[in-house]
């Protein structure tokens, strides 16, 4: 009865309007198809994804340039799915940290069913709305976040309650489905990717080519909006993580193809850079230390290109005046900015050696404690002072200021729990000032020696200057860059 079925070309009405739903004539017998046959048929349809994918770039591109804008400003990417849908986010989000050097928290991927239903599927999990909405509060997504919500087939609860919430939270937000969404959901959201993949080989499958096609789409946007970030030179992943030996020799020669320099050399040089590859090809090509390399890649964006075309070797080194002029708007993000920062130190301090790869080796006990230390008198001596004593008028003259202790036995035997709160103590106050002195705080002008510069561009300095200790604090080398014959 198939057989005669197929022969007539009979197209099977399975009553679902969803395009991922419907039968499929092309693939209607591949049940009696030989394994060379199987492949040759699903190879034919996957030759359709691309161009499905190809008619929403307009679409995709728009999602990456709002993301990308987020994120500088301290938000979040969500990929929130089910089954295929989910794991696919999650897929992606997962391989930016060790591709990128991203946080982890900056692309994250919730899964209908949590952790447990990316190894065993539990299909009822995506018709909980509950549970969809309640994952946003969660994740405490709130105005700076995006929320992409993945449904093959347009139609899964618990993306739909996902977005809805999202939007409540002041959230950007956008629907990526392989059929046309219900209207409702594509006028909520602030964007539609909506790349047409047509019937399933197997009716109903959107593991398949509707898989296939959120895969690129994810893969696109991910991968966009790192570029959009500075996160590659060229099109080397500058800012992958050397967390294992394959990326410890991939970014020996990266180095080494960009600087001209032997392997030996490049490694001495990542060592010196803290494993990052694009602060050492950085120091090689305009000739400064880490710590000016890091901050004028802080100047630009994270823009490895953008520092080399603009601070040739021999360019001379302003510790304010480099940044760019501060907008109004960057007030509230600047001001957070500066509050997180002993977090971030609690944070770099609790991660262990091993905790993202083996082997890997982190600073001397006595070294870290030494960097929160510093931290600690920069602030009480250095921030907190000149921004309490910051006049609305006039110029707030500058004495250089230099911390003269260095790590000794001191540092090996001390707290550092009461080291981070000292800090955290003094920031705490740096902070109510600034709320106490509001946005135009940011136009106030100061001088040290003939550099003249504005209070937007002293707060950015310090931010960077926190996260180049923070860095220091939480770096970890994997055994086999320390280790010339490893």
């Amino acid at each position: 009865m198939k057989k005669r079925q197929r022969a007539s070309g009979r197209v099977l009405d399975l009553q679902d309007s969803r395009h991922t739903e419907a039968f499929n004539p092309r693939t209607a017998g591949i049940d009696d198809a030989s394994p060379l046959e199987v492949v040759r048929l699903l190879n034919e349809e996957d030759r359709t994804v691309s161009a499905a994918v190809a008619s929403q770039e307009k679409a995709i591109a728009a999602v990456i340039a709002e993301v990308a804008d987020r994120l500088r400003r301290g938000g979040r990417l969500f990929y929130v799915g089910a089954g295929t849908s989910g794991r696919l986010g999650v897929l992606d989000a997962a391989e930016c940290p060790p591709t990128f050097g991203s946080h982890p928290s900056d692309v994250q991927g919730v899964m209908a069913g949590g952790s447990a239903a990316l190894v065993r599927s539990r299909e009822g999990v995506e018709d909980d709305r509950e549970a969809g909405a309640a994952a946003i509060v969660d994740a405490a997504v709130g105005s700076r976040d995006f929320v992409l919500g993945i449904a093959s087939s347009g139609t899964t609860p618990f993306v739909h309650a996902a977005l809805d919430a999202a939007h409540a939270a002041g959230a950007g937000t956008g629907i990526l489905a392989c059929t046309p969404p219900p209207e409702e959901v594509v006028h909520a959201a602030d964007h539609a990717i909506v790349p047409l993949t047509g019937a399933e080989a197997i009716a109903g499958s959107t593991r398949l080519k509707a898989g296939t096609a959120t895969k690129l789409v994810l893969n696109t946007i991910s991968t966009g909006v790192m570029i959009q970030l500075g996160k590659v030179y060229g099109n080397l992943m500058v800012d992958l993580r050397a967390v294992s030996r394959k990326l410890v020799d991939r970014s020996l020669r990266m180095v080494s193809a960009v600087t001209g320099l032997e392997r030996e050399e490049a490694r001495q040089l990542l060592v010196a850079a803290g494993g990052t590859v694009k602060t050492a090809i950085a120091m090689h090509e305009t000739r400064v230390g880490r710590f000016t390399a890091e901050r004028r890649l802080d100047i630009c964006d994270g823009f490895l290109g953008r520092l080399v075309h603009r601070f040739p070797p021999g360019s001379p080194v302003r510790d304010f005046a480099e940044f760019p002029p501060g907008r109004a708007e960057e007030w509230e993000s600047v001001v957070d900015q500066l509050a997180v920062a002993p977090a971030a130190v609690r944070e770099a301090i609790g991660k262990t050696p091993d905790e993202d790869a083996a082997p890997t080796v982190g600073r001397p006990a006595g070294d870290i404690a030494w960097q929160v230390g510093h931290l600690e008198r920069y602030e009480r001596e250095a921030i907190r002072p000149r921004v309490e004593a910051w006049p609305e008028t006039g110029v707030l003259e500058f004495v250089d200021w230099e911390d003269e202790t260095a790590p000794g036995p001191a540092d090996d035997d001390a707290n550092l729990s009461a080291r981070t709160a000292a800090f955290a103590a003094q920031r705490e106050a740096t902070v109510q000032a600034l709320r106490a002195a509001g946005p135009s705080f940011l136009d106030r002008r100061g001088r040290q020696g003939a550099e003249s510069f504005s209070a937007y561009q002293f707060l950015r300095a310090t931010i960077q200057h926190d996260r180049a200790h923070v860095a220091r604090i939480g770096e970890r080398l994997h055994r086999s860059l320390l280790v010339e014959s490893e």
